[in-house]
């Protein structure tokens, strides 16, 4: 470092600077090829399937307090979960639960494709989707809009 704090490189870490100019390429000349005729217009190349398509819905939780979670990977829900033999990679989502009714380790959300599904890990206090209780153990389908409640947590499912 110098005097004034700034960090100093190393000798010959930067190139030192040359004492002449180096002079700019010259331009490089066009001729035309058939003098007097247009050149056609650009047309820029389609894929090869069209268009693209347009993105597809992704599911959301919509948890207490209104943060929304987008779901691209399978997810653990609870107060602190764990990955466990059950879960893979999923990704573990710890929930505020004031009223202590969410287990440690409570419910396994997967999406596959437009299909939500919900497992009960063996919770304390269950699973319910939409008014009823899904089995422990079970993957539960989740349709959209659909109200889960982890014991006595409300969370919303959407598909966005």
């Amino acid at each position: 470092m110098d005097d004034r704090g700034f960090i100093v490189p190393p000798p010959g870490l930067i190139p030192s600077r040359p004492s002449e100019p180096t002079p700019a390429p010259a331009a490089e000349r066009i001729e035309a090829v058939a003098p007097g005729r247009a050149l056609p217009a650009f047309t820029p190349p389609t894929g090869p399937n069209g268009p693209a398509a347009p993105a597809r819905p992704v599911w959301r939780l919509l948890l207490p307090g209104g943060r929304a979670v987008p779901l691209t990977r399978a997810v653990l829900l609870g107060r602190n979960p764990s990955r466990g033999a059950h879960a893979g990679d999923a990704e573990p989502i710890a929930l505020d639960d004031p009223t202590s009714t969410v287990s440690k380790t409570h419910a396994l959300l997967v999406v596959d494709g437009d299909t939500l599904t919900v497992t009960d890990l063996y919770s304390t206090n269950g699973v319910v989707v939409d008014g009823t209780r899904a089995e422990p153990g079970e993957p539960a389908a989740v349709p959209d809009g659909a109200e889960l409640l982890l014991g006595d947590l409300s969370i919303r499912a959407e598909l966005a």
